[in-house]
């Protein structure tokens, strides 16, 4: 007699979790550190100045925590966002598809 088993397919954590860096979206923490790195270092937008190190060391810690609060409420936000920048703001009530009266 032919038995038939179940497939058993393993799921691994890490296909499946959302990529977290430090508890944020990888996107949105990259482009913070961009920012700060760009306002504090010598060189970047402030050149480098000793209060604009202590000013983007600030930035960085506050958006920190606000990135990694939005990250527990709600993980897949940015990538909701970036899905919903592709929608129209409005859109017709009517169909712009027209039917041509065929006769048979």
């Amino acid at each position: 007699m032919n038995e038939e088993r179940l497939r058993i397919a393993t799921v691994r954590r890490s296909l499946t979790r959302p990529q977290f860096i430090f508890g944020c979206d990888r996107t949105l923490f990259l482009l913070l550190l961009l920012a700060c790195m760009a306002l504090g270092l010598p060189g970047g937008l402030a050149s480098g100045n000793f209060w604009n190190f202590f000013l983007a060391a600030g930035i960085f810690f506050v958006g920190l925590q606000i990135l990694r609060s939005l990250g527990k409420r709600d993980p897949l936000a940015m990538r909701i966002f970036q899905r919903s920048m592709k929608y129209q703001d409005s859109y017709f009530a009517s169909s712009r598809v027209s039917r041509q009266d065929r006769k048979f």
